[in-house]
């Protein structure tokens, strides 16, 4: 380092000359750990190196001009180091990448990025230390800068803010207790921050997959080590977790957590996303670390070379001679193939005009509802749905729709999507186990006898880890009829309802319920505990997925019939329009409910593991 002091203009020289590589102009920053944020770290200008006004004021506004100036031209730089490799011929695989500070820690560090570009790399950089994932989102650069470059790899790095607490990590521990293990000093509220992170991971995920070809390639961090700084040392502290051992187990618990969620999410894209495991390249050692969060030069070094494998190996395959169809025709159908998810969707639709008059006592006959169910196998179709079942009228036994549960339930795995859409009249029967707030069981009224929910329950419980289950019910008291209900509106006055809904009458209800009554008795008491209560279902029977249901109403509404769709079917199609709908699942009810007639609210129920996550996704999304 040398003793002579620069001034603030001579230093913005030389930050524009692209002769001087970045490392020696490290020398005029210091670490900003006031003003730094968790995986933003902020520099500020080096008062033994740079010349500084005397009054702290105006040397702190030097040198975050200074620092915005140096931020702009390291980007810069990188960009003219892209498009150089590529003019001089590159003929390796064009990258884009998008992070945090893994991926460009400003001037200080020689991050990973740095050292692909020295292992010969051209990388389209993002970059930016602080990015968030919701930044990411919002902007969505990396889409236009994959297509701009044609690259064929996408570099991410994110979420490393939620899988270290959010930058509050004392509101996720527990105050120090030496029976507790060091995994269980972190509260449950911590896997919620992780359901934040990875629902919009999921969705940079998807974003690029819809790209033929292109291959994503992210990681989950290394082992960060605690050592009082005011990220992770300190707020152990101050919940009496001063023990150093202790410390670094917590945070490998938290760095574990975020890699295992991870990786099970990345592996629900196939060949279209690799998870580089990042654990272990750094070292556990403090002088392998510059910081609590950032490894020094040769750990990120490390971490490139991890990237540089999964890179490799992208390349291979895209590289592997043909062996028969070198055609154009061979060529499509790979690349389509390339394109394809790796995930599943199976759907069931159905739909009800008329039920059986033998068990119920009348046909009851609705208008609307084959039509929502076509209408919502047709959306199934053009989503990529591969296995769809349409069940209309005397098709929709209970029998039968149980069994295309059952059957879906058995083939499908972690990511695939089972979505069951139903159109026809909805109920109430007593609860027999009291799991209901008002003693009613909310049944589908299929064409031989009712589903109650408490079945519907069971049958998403048979269902395998973190499969998505959509429910869509354009029916009377639906709010909750995956699980809940609530007191039942009656019609009053003598003549028929100004708007045909979607209720079974109640003298039909009532009617049908007497007369097989020991029939959905026994349906309401086959799950049973102590006096006949059950605590709750999601002790009995735990969910190992998400379940989200879509209802035409609350659960004491009822929903309109039409001669083209239910009511609510009509605004779910008008707002999808078409698929040129752009949101999540919560946008498109909030659209919906906009549009609907002030008696019949839709409402979106989450139940299940982790369904903020399902929630956040683009609908009818496979």
């Amino acid at each position: 380092m040398t003793n002579a002091r620069i001034t603030p203009a001579e230093l913005n020289r030389k930050l524009a000359d692209l002769t001087i590589p970045e490392h020696a102009l490290a020398q005029y920053f210091v670490t900003d750990d006031d003003h730094s944020g968790l995986f933003h770290p902020r520099l500020q200008l080096n008062p033994e190196t740079v010349e500084l006004p005397a009054d702290p004021a105006e040397a702190r506004a030097r040198s975050e001009a200074a620092m915005n100036f140096a931020n702009g031209i390291a980007r810069m730089r990188r960009r003219v180091r892209f498009d150089r490799m590529l003019a001089d011929g590159y003929t390796g695989p064009v990258l884009v990448s998008e992070g945090d500070s893994w991926f460009q820690y400003p001037i200080k560090l020689e991050d990973t990025i740095d050292h692909l570009y020295a292992k010969g790399f051209a990388v389209r950089s993002l970059d930016a230390a602080g990015d968030t994932l919701e930044n990411m989102l919002k902007d969505r650069e990396y889409v236009d800068a994959i297509g701009e470059a044609r690259a064929s790899i996408f570099l991410l790095s994110a979420g490393g803010n939620d899988a270290l607490g959010g930058g509050n990590l004392r509101a996720h521990l527990r105050d120090f207790d030496p029976a507790l293990s060091p995994a269980a000093h972190v509260l449950p509220s911590f896997e919620q921050l992780l359901d934040h992170a990875l629902a919009m991971y999921e969705r940079v995920l998807r974003d690029v997959e819809a790209l033929p070809g292109v291959v994503t390639i992210c990681h989950g961090y290394d082992y960060v080590i605690p050592n009082a700084g005011k990220w992770l040392g300190k707020p152990m502290i101050s919940r009496g977790i001063k023990d150093g051992a202790v410390q670094r187990a917590i945070a490998a618990h938290m760095i574990d957590r975020f890699n295992e969620r991870l990786g099970q999410l990345v592996a629900r894209f196939g060949a279209r996303a690799i998870h580089v495991d990042a654990r272990g390249a750094v070292g556990n050692t403090l002088n392998v670390w510059h910081d609590e969060l950032h490894p020094k030069n040769p750990g990120y070094a490390r971490v490139a070379e991890r990237f540089e494998a999964a890179i490799q190996s992208v390349a291979a395959r895209a590289q592997a001679p043909r062996t028969r169809g070198t055609g154009k025709k061979a060529a499509a159908k790979a690349a389509a193939k390339a394109a394809a998810p790796a995930r599943r969707g199976w759907s069931v639709h159905i739909g009800l005009n008329k039920i059986d008059a033998g068990h119920y006592g009348d046909d009851a006959e609705l208008f609307g509802c084959h039509f929502d169910a076509e209408d919502m196998e047709r959306i199934a179709a053009e989503r990529g749905f591969e296995q769809r079942t349409v069940l209309l009228d005397e098709q929709a036994t209970r029998d039968a729709v149980k069994q295309a549960v059952a059957d879906a339930a058995a083939k499908l795995k972690a990511g695939d999507v089972f979505m069951l859409t139903y159109a026809g009249h909805g109920s109430q029967v007593p609860d027999f186990n009291s799991d209901e707030d008002d003693g009613a069981d909310e049944p589908l009224c299929l064409y031989d006898g009712m589903l109650i929910d408490d079945e519907l329950y069971a049958l998403w419980a048979g269902f395998a880890d973190d499969v998505r289950i959509v429910m869509i019910s354009d029916s009377c008291h639906s709010g909750t009829v995956s699980r809940a209900a609530r007191t039942a509106q009656t019609q009053t006055g003598d003549g028929p309802p100004a708007v045909r809904t979607r209720l079974l009458p109640l003298a039909l209800a009532m009617k049908t319920f007497r007369t097989h009554r020991d029939f959905y008795t026994a349906l309401g008491r086959q799950r049973h505990g102590p006096d006949e209560r059950m605590l709750t279902r999601e002790l009995d029977m735990p969910l190992r997925c998400p379940v989200l249901l879509l209802a035409g109403c609350q659960d004491n509404q009822e929903s309109q019939d039409g001669v083209g769709n239910g009511r609510f079917t009509q605004e779910l199609l008008r707002v999808w329009d078409e698929g040129r709908f752009d949101g999540d699942w919560a946008t498109m009810i909030k659209r919906i409910v906009a549009n609907m007639p002030p008696n019949q609210t839709p409402r979106m129920t989450l139940v299940g593991r982790s369904p903020e996550v399902l929630a956040s996704e683009r609908p009818f999304a496979v």
